[in-house]
């Protein structure tokens, strides 16, 4: 392994270059020689604006060619499986964006080529790190809520669609809508803070009220795309999720709704509670917790550090720990086990969403 390690992005869009690229270009042991995307004209722009020396079109000439350690996979969804397989069996570590994969399948074989290659193989949930996440997760295993019998996530756009007539709406290359799109994020967080406890059925439904009306298109979702205007996926969905241990998640995403915007998780345990609010721009105001009849918060828990963009720390933080988990050969935080697992989950929510029935994991 040279000093410094070689990363590159396949996928110049805007996670790639906002949500990867910094984190490597800040940290003392990697440096991006390589960018890949389809769009040769899109590339050429992303590594002259970020000085990064080659260029390509095809991730498997990349991989034979630019002799790297690491892969950032910044594509549609419908591509993780086998742009990560192809450089996990070409002996190169992957970060892989949310979610792992559209198929359980898929997921699985991921896994199973991380394992065969001995390579670290890792998910971009980077919500996880952000310091209220983190300081909760630490709470939550020193016994403050002792046992979670009942967690809520809610992650709801006003109007927010991604891109109309972009990959996002397009179910062939994202799987789903608001759900895969923004509700993996919540459900990822949930199961980690309750330490990943193992599920028995899933009710779910979807709705997409918003999209096929072109509305919803305003702020981040302000684009529409030329070409076929696509949007066959949900605009919003909303699940029940049991577990072995007796624990219930109720989820629910969107991307455009007529109420008011949310980012909030709820913890219900039998010692204590906590609330995390990731609408909020400002640390201290992202958690709280309950203990009797009082409220703490944030402020009180020592050592959390404040950050200016909990967006931006939360992706750096990301690529940090991935690259230790390398330097140290150790596991990453988000394992490839977790990522199957939110598959699992995801898939199981669209099938009960179309079948009408109530879907269980011991079939």
């Amino acid at each position: 392994m040279s000093t410094k390690l070689r990363a590159g992005i396949v996928g110049a869009g805007f996670i790639g270059e906002l949500g990867h690229l910094p984190g490597y270009q800040d940290h003392p042991r990697t440096e991006v020689v390589a960018i890949c995307d389809t769009n040769e004209d899109r590339a050429r722009a992303f590594a002259n604006k970020h000085s990064i020396l080659r260029i390509f079109t095809d991730y498997g000439e990349m991989l034979s060619s630019a002799e790297l350690d690491i892969v950032s996979v910044c594509v549609p969804n419908a591509l993780h499986a086998p742009v990560a397989m192809a450089a996990l069996d070409a002996g190169v570590h992957v970060m892989c964006e949310k979610p792992m994969a559209i198929r359980v399948e898929e997921a699985q074989a991921m896994a199973a080529a991380a394992e065969r290659a001995g390579c670290k193989l890792t998910l971009a949930f980077h919500n996880r790190f952000r310091p209220s996440s983190q300081a909760l997760k630490r709470l939550a295993d020193e016994g403050m809520l002792g046992e979670v019998y009942y967690a809520t996530v809610s992650l709801l756009r006003r109007s927010g669609i991604p891109g109309y007539g972009s990959w996002f709406t397009n179910k062939d290359l994202a799987g789903g809508g608001a759900l895969i799109d923004a509700g993996v994020h919540g459900l990822d967080l949930a199961l980690w803070i309750m330490g990943h406890p193992r599920p028995v059925s899933v009710v779910g439904v979807t709705f997409s009220e918003f999209g096929p009306r072109r509305k919803g298109l305003g702020g981040w979702g302000a684009d529409i795309y030329a070409g076929e205007q696509r949007f066959d996926v949900e605009d919003l969905a909303s699940a029940m999720i049991r577990f072995e241990n007796g624990a219930v998640i109720t989820l629910e995403a969107s991307w455009a709704g007529y109420a008011a915007g949310s980012g909030r998780l709820q913890f219900f345990g039998r010692e204590g509670g906590a609330e995390v609010d990731m609408a909020h721009r400002d640390v201290e105001r992202e958690l709280r917790l309950f203990t009797d009849w009082h409220a703490q918060p944030v402020e009180s828990i020592p050592d959390l550090p404040h950050v200016d963009n909990p967006f931006l720390w939360s992706h750096a933080e990301k690529i940090k720990d991935f690259v230790t988990s390398i330097i140290e050969d150790r596991e990453p935080l988000v394992t490839p086990q977790q990522g199957v697992l939110v598959t699992e989950i995801v898939q199981a929510i669209y099938e009960s969403a179309e079948t009408g029935q109530e879907v269980r994991f011991d079939r």
